[in-house]
Formats: C-alpha cells, sequence, structure tokens
C-alpha cells in the first residue's frame, strides 16, 4: 500500500479555491452548455465563461490571451463524467507545466 498525500500538501490553498470557483460556476452553465456544445470544450476563468472550443489547446491559448497565467479551469461537456486518476500528478513525481 502506497503513502498518498492530501491534495492541500500538494496545492496551495488559493490553487484549490479557484478551481473551486470555477467548477461551481461551470455546474450552473451545464444544462445550458449541454443543449448546444456538448462534446466540445469550455473555457472557465472565476465566475466568466470565456468561450468553447474544438480542442482544450485552442482553449488553453484563448484563455492565456485573455488572462495570462492565472488558474482556468478547461472542462469537455458531457452529460456523464469519467473521472481520471493520475496518481504521479497528485504526488507531484510529473508536472503538466508547459
Amino acid at each position: 500500500m502506497g503513502c498518498v498525500l492530501p491534495i492541500a500538501r500538494i496545492l496551495s490553498n488559493e490553487a484549490i479555491m479557484a478551481l473551486e470557483t470555477e467548477l461551481a460556476y461551470y455546474e450552473t452553465i451545464k444544462p445550458e452548455l449541454l443543449k448546444h456544445y456538448e462534446g466540445k470544450f469550455v473555457l472557465v476563468i472565476g465566475n466568466e465563461q470565456l468561450g468553447v472550443f474544438d480542442k482544450s489547446e485552442d482553449a488553453y491559448a484563448q484563455g492565456i490571451a485573455l488572462k495570462g497565467n492565472v488558474p482556468m479551469l478547461i472542462k469537455l461537456i458531457q452529460k456523464v463524467e469519467r473521472i481520471e486518476h493520475i496518481p504521479a500528478m497528485v504526488l507531484g513525481l510529473i508536472n503538466a507545466h508547459p
């Protein structure tokens, strides 16, 4: 059995809170997004939807262009959410920095 570190020890409280804001906002707009954009990616920063894109890379580029390097949610719009577990990222063994 491996050691599991609490997410709070890896991410700052500010980063966790920022994504909570984006996720909560996404849940409020999800029904409308599903009607028109299922299968596409939405970009959310704070309580603002900044666009819908065919590719996550395009959403990221737009987020950087509009707001800079800030916490942002890029989420695939889908009815049934698939949960991805990437233990190496959570434990800090790899990272997703550009």
